[in-house]
């Protein structure tokens, strides 16, 4: 069935959201994502915690410079936060979006493994066709 031809999927009466029932399957994919993000990467902080103290990451942040793997991927995480947060800059802006900026604080406090997939969740709930009449707000 065309998707202009199917009924609102919103019972719920929550609006449409990532719990709403009018989410699509893309919204669905990038919602899972983004809980994996958040966490995957919380999981091994709290690890690394558990096992070093609560307090001793300069140990955690030493370590991704002791070998050249480790600062390769490190300076390739550095520049792709650099470029997301320009893009999520600019895309936010077009899009009128106004919670653009909430995955690049994300993605410096979780990582950009959350950070990213939140991003297109926001701006695949800002570019719906419902949202068309001015609701770019997330």
């Amino acid at each position: 069935m065309a998707r202009a031809m199917m009924p609102p999927n919103d019972a719920s009466g929550l609006g449409r959201g990532p719990l709403a029932g009018g989410t699509n399957g893309r919204e669905r994919i990038l919602l899972a994502l983004t809980i994996v993000g958040f966490v995957v990467p919380n999981t091994i902080v709290a690890l690394y915690a558990a096992r070093y103290g609560l307090l001793s990451f300069d140990g955690y942040f030493r370590g991704w410079g002791e070998s050249l793997p480790a600062a390769q991927l490190t300076l390739d995480v550095i520049i792709v936060f650099v470029a997301f947060a320009l893009w999520a800059a600019w895309e936010g802006k077009r899009l009128r979006m106004r919670s653009w900026w909430v995955p690049i604080p994300a993605s410096l406090l979780v990582g950009v493994c959350f950070a990213v997939p939140l991003f297109l969740l926001l701006r695949e709930r800002a570019i719906q066709p419902e949202n068309a009449g001015g609701r770019a707000s997330d």
